[in-house]
């Protein structure tokens, strides 16, 4: 195993920041990013099941705050995905922050090694999100892409909305969507600022090359990029994320 999945591994269970010494990290790529990261999850694969990724800097909003000009993949174990109203304990997180996202939930009959002429295929629901991110380390700004892909590029918990079954998928760029804190709005946004079309998201996502072991499964969530810019949390914060025709969900911070 890398030493770098060790630290992270060992960071994760004890809920610390992650510190990886410079010789380690120095001239670390993406693909050895991702490496790293299928040898975090595949032993956390143990004892947990993994339902849910995230597909971040997929906004300009996004990629000018993380000066990451191009998607970054990470996963989220089912335990950590959350249907309807929820609350979540902050001392379970590092430093939270909230975005707010549309994502898609795959169907039944996804097959990962099948390919589909038509996206409806392979999409059950389509629902609106509050991705939690995690911030786990000292200084995230000082940390290359790779590093941040290796701690699956900040992916912590998904609370969703039941969203619509039906819906054409074509609309999906017009649809709008706001975050609130504590009933103020902090930010909004359209689809379409999701690589012009969460579609295209979506498409990047089912063409990412996965390890064998590591690829999505029928029922996984894909939640597909965030409108707004991530918001820091505090205690006893209440989030509230509204997506047109996806429905309202909110997450409070106790």
């Amino acid at each position: 195993m890398h030493a770098i999945s060790k630290i992270i591994i060992n960071s994760i269970e004890n809920n610390k920041k992650i510190i990886i010494p410079k010789y380690l990290k120095d001239k670390l790529t993406i693909s050895e990013g991702y490496y790293i990261q299928n040898e975090v999850n595949n032993f956390f694969s143990i004892n947990n099941i993994f339902k849910g990724w995230k597909i971040g800097c997929t906004t300009p909003v996004m990629q000018k705050y993380l000066g990451i000009p191009n998607p970054c993949l990470g996963k989220v174990r089912a335990k950590n995905l959350f249907e309807g109203d929820t609350k979540l304990k902050f001392e379970n997180f590092s430093n939270p922050g909230v975005e707010c996202e549309i994502a898609v939930i795959l169907s039944d009959e996804y097959d990962y090694k099948k390919k589909y002429d038509n996206l409806e295929d392979l999409i059950s629901k389509v629902v609106s999100s509050i991705e939690v991110v995690d911030d786990r380390w000292p200084n995230y700004k000082k940390e290359s892409t790779p590093l941040l892909i290796a701690d699956n590029f900040f992916s912590s918990t998904i609370v969703h909305s039941i969203g619509v079954d039906k819906i054409d998928l074509n609309s999906l760029k017009n649809l709008k969507g706001k975050m609130k804190v504590n009933n103020k709005i902090i930010g909004n946004g359209e689809g379409k600022d999701i690589l012009e079309d969460p579609l295209n998201a979506l498409k990047w996502f089912l063409e990412f090359n996965f390890e064998q072991n590591n690829a999505p499964q029928s029922g996984d969530l894909i939640s597909l990029g965030s409108l707004v810019k991530t918001y820091w949390v505090s205690k006893n914060d209440t989030i509230t994320v509204d997506i047109e025709e996806l429905g309202k969900i909110e997450a409070k911070f106790i």
